[in-house]
């Protein structure tokens, strides 16, 4: 079988793609956060529901920040989610969730953006190894937005960036990945 050039640079590029891909391997370990930074042997995690402890917030503030810590603990890691007696016990509540105006328009009272912000206090405890990982450890994000658009039809998405954000600090602390 004859191949012209062109052929033979794609068919050795696949081959190279192929071998590279597969004759490497990653291997991932998990650290726990806090004082001690040791290598975690788990196989599960227990993420506890996060109570709204804030003056401010819906009903679904704590459900969807659950979820979305849920999520990112089944996306990012191997561990299977459980509901009780998991090797990592992930806990804590939503301490502050508040909107402050910032951007103080001159000559008016009236404010350009508002910020909201939210505050997370988290603890951790490993099974395995009965020890601490995290306690009441705060982590905090905001969000600004134009003053003049109307609250309640924004929420929902304020919402899910302040959720990413700390629910990904989360994630790096608990399993040592601080960049």
């Amino acid at each position: 079988m004859k191949f012209q050039n062109n052929q033979l640079n794609k068919f050795t590029l696949y081959i190279t793609i192929v071998l590279t891909t597969f004759g490497c391997s990653l291997q991932f370990t998990f650290k726990s956060g806090g004082k001690e930074t040791k290598e975690i042997d788990a196989e599960t995690v227990q993420v506890d529901f996060f109570e709204n402890n804030s003056s401010l917030g819906g009903a679904s503030l704590s459900a969807s920040f659950t979820e979305d810590l849920r999520d990112i603990m089944q996306a990012q890691t191997k561990l299977n989610l459980v509901a009780d007696k998991g090797d990592i016990q992930i806990y804590g509540t939503i301490k502050d969730f508040n909107i402050s105006p910032i951007n103080i328009q001159s000559g008016s009272e009236s404010a350009a953006q508002n910020r909201l912000k939210m505050i997370v206090s988290v603890s951790t405890y490993f099974n395995k190894n009965d020890s601490v990982g995290l306690e009441n450890s705060s982590f905090n994000a905001f969000v600004d937005y134009d003053a003049q658009n109307d609250f309640s039809t924004l929420e929902e998405s304020l919402i899910e960036s302040l959720n990413y954000q700390i629910t990904q600090d989360i994630f790096d602390k608990v399993f040592g990945g601080e960049w």
